[in-house]
């Protein structure tokens, strides 16, 4: 077993370690102030005693926030954050930065930066996004003096500054995207290159996915159709009508007896389309005490229930459809004229 006081010594050897203070500016500082890779950590630097220089270079110090009353002085001209650990800046961190030209802000871990953070950086210059996480790029860092913006080659950051980067002339921005091999790209060329093709293929995934549902929704139709079909078929052996193949004039004619008439080669080219009612004696519906709706009371004409009907389809042009019955061999024929 180790000694009891193990931990114990652990833990003050932990807390007395030396740590690597944060960059803090010497006595009689010029105003130009390179303090580049002076610390291995700060947690959070103090801003207090930088407000006063004009330029400023806190690069590779591993500083991942600064205090949150943090602001630049309005005679800073020149800042350089770079290569921190910087996951968010102060809303009012430029507040007074009337004065910054050039502000590097590359390769930390800045997730997102307010739409007006760039607001009162009105002599704002060049501007370092590059290597940072950031979805987009806020509208006011487009400020009249800005001539350099670089950003991360990421296409939806990217496609937030395509507007403000397409105009052409002597007072326009040159936007670049820095990739993480620290190539430069023109965001438009890197756009139209890199973007529009996965939006492309989010548009023809979607339209395969369209194309699938539509083939779906036929094959469900047809296999309903058949099944209606199928049943129709089936009932056809027993009572109820079934398809007879098309006469000659192509129409089909739907044979209601319980018996398929029509076979023979005149009666195909027949032109009756017959009426989908069956003989009283077969349907089954008609068994159980079940009367069709035409034949109830309020219509007419009365028609016995023991009789079959069919539809002359062709008649001549401007008579009206008439039904008749279909009597046995001998028997004279019944028509009847609808009411108007």
């Amino acid at each position: 077993m180790g000694h009891p006081t193990a931990p114990l010594m652990l833990l003050l050897l932990l807390l007395l370690r030396p740590t690597s203070p944060c960059p803090t500016v010497p006595p009689a500082a010029p105003s130009d102030l390179d303090l580049t890779n002076r610390s291995r950590g700060c947690a959070e630097l103090d801003w207090g005693p930088f407000e006063q220089q004009s330029r400023l270079w806190l690069s590779r110090n591993g500083i991942d926030a600064l205090s949150p009353s943090s602001r630049v002085g309005p005679t800073l001209e020149e800042l350089d954050l770079s290569h921190n650990g910087l996951r968010e800046l102060p809303a009012a961190f430029l507040s007074r930065a009337r004065g910054l030209r050039h502000l590097r802000l590359q390769h930390n871990r800045l997730r997102a930066l307010p739409d007006g953070f760039f607001a009162n950086a009105s002599a704002l210059q060049s501007l370092r996004l590059e290597g940072n996480p950031l979805p987009a790029v806020p509208p006011s860092a487009f400020q009249p003096a800005l001539r350099l913006l670089a950003l991360p080659c990421r296409c939806d950051a990217v496609g937030t500054v395509l507007a403000p980067c397409a105009c052409a002339g002597p007072g326009c921005p040159e936007c670049l995207c820095i990739t993480s091999r620290d190539e430069p790209f023109n965001v438009t060329d890197f756009h139209g290159r890199e973007c529009r093709g996965s939006v492309g293929l989010v548009a023809g995934v979607a339209g395969a996915v369209g194309s699938v549902a539509v083939l779906v929704v036929a094959v469900v139709v047809a296999a309903v159709w058949y099944r209606r079909r199928k049943a129709a078929a089936v009932a056809a052996d027993g009572v109820w009508g079934k398809w007879e193949s098309a006469a000659a004039h192509g129409q089909s004619r739907y044979i209601s007896r319980t018996a398929e008439v029509g076979t023979g080669d005149a009666a195909a080219a027949a032109p009756d389309y017959e009426n989908v009612f069956v003989s009283p004696h077969g349907a089954a519906a008609t068994a159980q005490g079940w009367t069709p709706g035409w034949q109830e009371e309020q219509h007419s004409p009365q028609v016995p229930v023991d009789d079959d009907y069919f539809l002359e389809s062709e008649a001549s042009p401007g008579d009206q459809p008439i039904y008749a019955n279909t009597q046995g061999p001998g028997e004279d024929n019944i028509y009847i004229i609808p009411d108007h």
